[in-house]
This record gives structure tokens, sequence and C-alpha cells, in this order.
């Protein structure tokens, strides 16, 4: 989707607030200047996350680069949501009647009468989102082609666009029919899979109905006939063996472990013979040194990540093996190596 044309207000917000995300990699190299100055380093920090988290802060209690990288944490999380619906606001009236031109096309959206999201994500304002991702009515939009495109594209490592379309590519096999997008949200992965499986039938099924209306619009914009329903990745109600591939892309830790292990059981479920999983996410804090894992949790604690910890903790092989899955293969993805790759078979 072409980016909007920011009124000057909008644009001047997101690029500050693109601009302060830059600069935040200088604060963090001279925030670890000093933990080092301190002697903390992988070796010296304590086993156990949260005495790690505790000691950091006492070495640093004095340090004004530590208090203004906290503050500027605090900050970004909490405006970067705000900012972008304000961008928004001020040329809604010109994108509305585009937007609901897309509402209509190949693509269809399902939402079942009687869904209710449950707490793991309904409570929860995940990424410091403002009354969570359906807050407003175009939340989708919002998220998809600002906040992602306009302000996490410039600062993040690596394009994370081409990420995805990497980790689409991680199959063993390229001759899919169909294909199950588990958390497919506002459609950035499920459009990866659509390039890279172009003759595959794509279906993605996501809790936020406000996140998959942007992917029905991306998909009738294209002319895609993407199937989307309103649901959940651990319980879908679609039929036993009725897809070759199911796959996800950072979904895990944005959802409890138990709810991880569900969704793999789940996928086992769904897949026929022979059929396989690509399921990409953070990276494991098992395969880190303790001041990796330090920074990965200092800033999912900033980002608004709940189950971050929990999920990263997981032996995601092992909770393949465990649902039946079979030629488990992990792996980090090149070149950033900031997403981890679980490839498996459901025995043929």
């Amino acid at each position: 989707m072409q980016a909007p044309l920011l009124a000057q207000r909008g644009r001047a917000l997101i690029d500050f607030q693109a601009g302060i995300g830059k600069a935040s990699y200088g604060l963090n190299m001279a925030m670890e200047a000093e933990m080092a100055a301190k002697g903390i380093n992988a070796d010296t920090l304590p086993d156990d996350i949260d005495a790690r988290h505790a000691m950091v802060d006492e070495k640093l209690a004095d340090s004004k680069t530590f208090k203004l990288r906290q503050l500027v944490s605090e900050w970004a999380s909490k405006t970067h949501g705000p900012f972008c619906e304000e961008a928004f606001e001020g040329i809604r009236h010109e994108l509305e009647p585009m937007l609901k031109s897309l509402d209509d096309g190949p693509s269809k959206l399902t939402v079942p009468d009687n869904f209710e999201a449950p707490s793991y994500f309904s409570r929860v304002w995940f990424h410091r989102t403002t009354g969570g991702w359906d807050a407003s009515d175009y939340n989708g939009y919002v998220h998809g082609e600002l906040v992602h495109k306009m302000l996490v594209a410039k600062s993040y490592p690596g394009d994370i666009f081409a990420q995805r379309r990497m980790a689409a590519k991680q199959a063993s096999r390229k001759d899919f029919k169909r294909i199950l997008d588990v958390g497919a949200s506002s459609g950035h992965y499920t459009l990866a899979l659509q390039e890279a499986y172009p003759n595959a039938q794509i279906v993605g099924i996501d809790p936020s109905p406000r996140m998959l209306e942007h992917a029905r619009r991306v998909a009738n914009e294209n002319g895609w006939n993407w199937d989307l329903h309103v649901g959940l990745g651990e319980d879908t109600g679609f039929p036993d063996q009725s897809f070759d591939l199911v796959t996800s892309f950072i979904l895990f830790h944005e959802i409890p472990p138990r709810i991880i292990k569900a969704v793999f059981e789940e996928a086992y479920r769904l897949l026929e013979p022979g059929g396989e999983i690509i399921m990409t996410d953070v990276p494991r804090y098992h395969d880190m040194d303790k001041l990796a894992v330090w920074r990965y949790d200092w800033l999912a604690k900033w980002g608004g990540e709940p189950y971050w910890r929990a999920s990263a903790s997981m032996d995601l092989v092992q909770t393949a093996k465990d649902a039946g899955f079979v030629d488990v293969e992990a792996f980090t993805q090149e070149p950033v190596h900031t997403y981890y790759v679980v490839r498996a078979k459901k025995p043929a």
C-alpha cells in the first residue's frame, strides 16, 4: 500500500519519533560502556534474570546515561501509538473513502458472531498500544502502515520486511496448495507468503478484527483472494488435515507458553501427512549469554511485552517434538540473527 501523504504535524510527529529511535543507539553504546567500566558483563551477571536487572539498576543508579535511556524508552513506548493515531486523524477525511473501497474484493473476512477474545489477548495492551489492538476503528491501518512502515522499519536492525520474505521461504518445498498464517494481524507476513507461494490458497487467522480488516484491504488492493478469519491459532475450528503448511511470524512472544504449546498441537492436527511448519519468533534465551539476555529482557520490559521472557525461555524444538513433529530444525535467520526459525514436518 502506498505511503500516505501526511499533514505537516503528523509527519513531524512521526519523523521526530523515528529520530529519537535512531538516537537511542548512541545512548545504548554509552550505557554499555558504563556497564563494562563497572564490571558488568556476561561472566559477572547472576544466573537469575531478575537478579541481573537488580544488579544493573544498583550499579548504574547514579548514571545519567542510564536514566536518560530509561526515560527515552518510556517516552517512546507511550507516544509512538498516539503520535501515529494523530497523524492518521489529520488525513482521515482523505484516506477513509479509499480504505472503505478496499473492503470489497476477492478477499473475505469471517467474524464469528459469538467470538470472544481470551483474556491473554483482550487484557493486554500489546506494545503499550492504548486500549489494545482493537481500540480504534482503523488501528489496523495505523499500525500496519504508519507504526511499522514509517517508524519501526526506520530504527529496527535490518530490513524487517525482507526478514519476513526470507522467513516465508524457509520451507523445504515450494508446491504448497493451502497455507495457514497463524497470527496474520495486518498482513505483513501474509503478503510475504503470497509472494513466496503465489499458487497457494492463503488462509489467515487472528483474534483482532481491526488488524484483519487491514489485511483484507491489502489483499483486495492486489486482487488476492485471502481467506481471513477472526479466531485463535490454538483452536481454529478448521477441519483435520486441511493445510500443507502452517506458519507464523513473531507470534509466540505475544502469547503465554501454554498457548504456544497448543498452537503447535493445533498445527499438527491441521496438517496433512508430510505437511510442514515454519514458526519464526525472537531468539531463544538458552542460545545467548547472560548479558545478551539482559538486553532483550530490558527492552521487552519497556516495549510492553508481558510474555516475552517466558516464551523466549521455551525450548521450541522440544515443544515441536512433543506435538508429534519430526525432522525438527532450528536456527537463527541471517543476516541479523534477530529471528529464530523452527522448521519441522508431520510424519508422512
